[in-house]
């Protein structure tokens, strides 16, 4: 190790390791209040199973003894670690021709979401449900508001609706499986051939692939650029993946439902932050 210093904040805290031998690799260590033991290892052994796929994706390294996480004596307690591998290239950008990169990024959703299918763990992990979209964040979310009680109860409207419009439907006929949780159009690399490398699955569990593709969409409409984004990324998915039309008309209710947690996520980490 030549150097280890902060790289950045949020969920968790990540440092920046640089070696004497060339190789830069990222130590992840997660907040003690934010994921549980068993959370660390159902997404370590989802980054395991990405990389027997061939799939490109940050790999975890493992220790000496073949164990992929640390225990930290910390202050509040002990916190969990884990050591990963740099993506190669450079961090995907829109600037140039958005059309051709949020389609090329569709397309390496679609190879995550099939590489993933055939994955299981023995270790349990939260789900991307609704009482994690919706339900959690509302609770969260309430203190923040008793001050301002005609926002509130607007906020309790809309989310009130927006849960039923998803049941009704219905949310049994959806399709489930691993979802990465944060894929905005970030969170990967690129490199000089194109191929995107992901990071980042600290948001991912099992839940509904309207919502994964949702969160691209709510992205690209925050940054106003959905008009140009939206049509080539879900034509990219399509053509490598095929989705079922309730599942497309699920996605502007799960933008919805994104916008609920985002709020609801802030809020509940705002003692920390």
């Amino acid at each position: 190790v030549a150097a280890c210093q902060f790289f950045t904040g949020g969920f968790n805290d990540t440092y920046q390791v640089k070696t004497t031998a060339g190789p830069t690799y990222y130590l992840r260590v997660y907040r003690q209040s934010w994921r549980s033991l068993p959370d660390i290892l159902y997404e370590l052994d989802l980054l395991n199973h990405l990389r027997s796929k061939g799939f490109p994706a940050a790999r975890p390294v493992p220790r000496r003894d073949g164990s992929f996480h640390y225990e930290i004596s910390a202050p509040e307690g002990t916190r969990y670690a884990a050591l990963f591998s740099e993506a190669p290239g450079k961090l995907i950008s829109y600037d140039q021709e958005p059309e051709k990169v949020s389609y090329n990024y569709g397309q390496a959703v679609a190879r995550l979401h099939n590489a993933v299918n055939d994955f299981s763990s023995p270790h349990p992990r939260f789900h991307v449900d609704l009482e994690l979209l919706i339900d959690t964040p509302l609770r969260n979310i309430a203190p923040f508001l008793v001050h301002r009680p005609d926002d509130w109860a607007y906020l309790q409207r809309f989310a009130i609706d927006l849960r039923q419009r998803i049941v009704d439907l219905p949310i049994t006929a959806l399709e489930q499986g691993f979802c990465h949780g944060d894929l905005q159009g970030y969170h990967a690399h690129v490199d000089a051939d194109g191929t995107l490398t992901f990071f980042d699955f600290d948001c991912g569990g099992y839940g509904y692939r309207a919502y994964d593709l949702a969160v691209f969409r709510w992205c690209s409409r925050l940054q106003k650029q959905e008009d140009i984004r939206w049509e080539p990324y879900l034509r990219g998915y399509r053509e490598l993946r095929p989705l079922n039309d309730l599942d497309v008309l699920a996605v502007p209710l799960f933008v919805g439902a994104r916008y609920i947690w985002h709020i609801g996520v802030h809020t509940q980490n705002a003692p920390d932050w």
